[in-house]
């Protein structure tokens, strides 16, 4: 399919895009909410598109763009949403600049901009703001007449309402427009079983009224014919012909304008709607890897609320904390900065810092530290293969520079010291490549805290899971898990199922792990193994001994 816009300056711009891509471009409703399969280019052409139009139609504007994390929203969310205006036509340091002050011939904003660190500047003054969930303080006190939020599946329904009252003002410059004062939200289907993923976008049905919808698309259809004669009578150059049809369309875009006012698009829709471009090789891959998984992502079915058998079924809401990004760093780390450890609220920078490490094609690695009664998980980091554990310590050493208490004890799988005799061990590997980079000392010590350690089976870290998360043993101590700078950790640890074999054995099953390597850091085990081998130490192993029977008991140190 393809489709035709036509632009102030007769100019014809030709795209394909798939039927529901082309409902959301020919209704431009007021707000959009799209539940939409994972690979169903919400982002690169819905959101872009929608972006696009309100850069037109609201010039000098100020615009939130929402994202639950700062990280993702550099790392994930605004890389795609670029990618969609790249693909339309958009350049950086030509129709917009990021994170700096925009060139003297680019039109002044409506809205005072003190820092341009959070901001994408337009040519013509419209301005977006970057802002998440896990840093509030970047949006205190400023005022945006719409707000565009991508992966609306992990905000908290709480939090979205207290942004959302942001939006507002500038009437004067802006009433007229359809979108002022709208929302834009896409994701894909959230499941409440995971903790941190909300519904709130399903309530969002009952703004739509559908009569409105259908005279919108009408009209816009009646547009876009409209349009079709127009190319085909430049084609001509038929400037007679031309100047009736643009007058035709004029008065037809002022019964468009008007029947959009103050409407709501929402949709739920699978991948399957963008088929043509992602093969059947890419739905076939996807199918083959876990039908639990894609029938919320890809074909978006609504979940049932009761939650499955799940490997760490204490693991509750309370396990987590929010606050632990600190305000002023959330400030001064702006969309070009990379965050280091300084922005950690829980972190105690005098005291040393504790690790747990998974090997593999994916190496996943959590950092804790044990503050009083609380053992807080503060931070996780991985690396895909082909990138290993060398390009794993860059990141550590990188991120926690500005820490001062350079010791770092290490938790991981005996099998990290498979090679330990040929000295080419992961685990010692990993240690040197911490301790020395590019042939200089970084300062940090790491101890390797699993040398000769047995294997911890799966029996034994559920019921040793079990007692931690239920903080009824007072020997052990109280777990905390940062909500945003865990995001991979909170999410192997929520989906990791439990299987029970013929024998009635406790399994963790682990076929997540065989998941393509994008999809591991949120969906696989990995990192409830490093997490695993965090926790389940041999001092605090001791202390579940009693009540949970001899497979505990047995875990044996050599």
């Amino acid at each position: 399919m393809l489709k035709k816009k036509l632009k102030k300056n007769n100019s014809i711009e030709i795209r394909y895009a798939n039927w529901l891509s082309q409902i959301v471009g020919l209704t431009l409703t007021t707000n959009f909410y799209g539940i939409i399969g994972r690979g169903g280019a919400k982002t690169t052409d819905m959101l872009a598109e929608r972006l696009q139009e309100m850069v037109w139609d609201m010039p000098g504007a100020p615009v939130a763009l929402v994202s639950d994390t700062y990280s993702n929203l550099q790392k994930n969310v605004l890389p795609t949403l670029l990618e969609g205006l790249r693909l339309k036509g958009w350049q950086e340091n030509t129709h917009y600049v990021i994170g700096k002050e925009p060139p003297e011939h680019f039109d002044p904003a409506v809205n005072r901009i003190i820092s341009y660190k959070h901001i994408i500047y337009f040519f013509n003054g419209f301005n977006l703001s970057a802002i998440s969930l896990d840093r509030p303080s970047i949006s205190a006190g400023n005022s945006f007449v719409h707000v565009i939020g991508d992966e609306a599946k992990y905000f908290k329904e709480d939090k979205i309402s207290k942004l959302l009252k942001a939006v507002r003002g500038y009437s004067a410059s802006f009433a007229k427009s359809v979108f002022y004062l709208g929302r834009t939200f896409t994701t894909d289907m959230p499941d409440k079983r995971n903790i941190g993923e909300y519904d709130w976008i399903l309530k969002q049905v009952s703004k739509m009224n559908k009569d409105q919808i259908m005279d919108i698309l009408k009209c816009g259809l009646v547009i876009n014919e409209i349009r079709l004669d127009l190319i085909k009578a430049i084609e001509k150059k038929d400037n007679d012909a031309v100047a009736l049809i643009n007058r035709k369309l004029e008065r037809w875009n002022e019964r468009y304008v008007k029947i959009r006012n103050d409407s709501t698009l929402f949709v739920i829709a699978s991948t399957l709607i963008n088929s043509d471009i992602l093969t059947e090789k890419y739905l076939f891959n996807e199918i083959d890897s876990s039908f639990e998984d894609i029938k919320y992502a890809i074909f978006s079915m609504i979940p049932k609320v009761e939650a499955g058998d799940r490997f760490y079924c204490n693991l509750k809401e309370h396990h987590f904390y929010s606050e632990g990004n600190d305000s002023y760093y959330s400030e001064l780390f702006g969309l070009r900065d990379n965050e280091d450890c300084r922005i950690l609220t829980h972190l105690d920078k005098d005291k040393p810092l504790d690790g747990g490490l998974d090997c593999g094609n994916m190496h996943s690695l959590v950092i804790a530290q044990t503050n009083g009664e609380w053992f807080d998980c503060l931070k996780d980091m991985y690396t895909l293969s082909p990138d290993f554990y060398p390009e794993l310590a860059v990141k550590f050493v990188e991120y926690f520079k500005y820490h001062n208490n350079k010791k770092l004890y290490l938790y991981y799988d005996r099998a990290a010291n498979n090679y330990k005799d040929a000295k080419r061990d992961v685990a010692t590997g990993f240690k040197k490549e911490i301790e020395v980079q590019k042939g200089k000392p970084t300062g940090w010590t790491v101890y390797l805290m699993s040398i000769g350690q047995g294997n911890i089976d799966h029996e034994v870290e559920y019921h040793f899971q079990q007692v931690l998360m239920s903080g009824q043993n007072k020997k052990l101590p109280k777990l905390r898990i940062d909500l945003y700078n865990c995001k991979e950790l909170k999410g192997s640890l929520e989906s990791a199922p439990l299987h029970i074999d013929s024998k009635g054995r406790l399994n963790k099953k682990k076929t997540s792990e065989k998941l393509p390597l994008r999809k591991r850091p949120l969906e696989s085990t990995d990192f409830s193994d490093a997490f695993k081998y965090l926790v389940c130490r041999k001092d605090w192993l001791k202390y579940t001994q009693s009540g949970f029977g001899k497979s505990v008991g047995d875990i044996s140190f050599r």
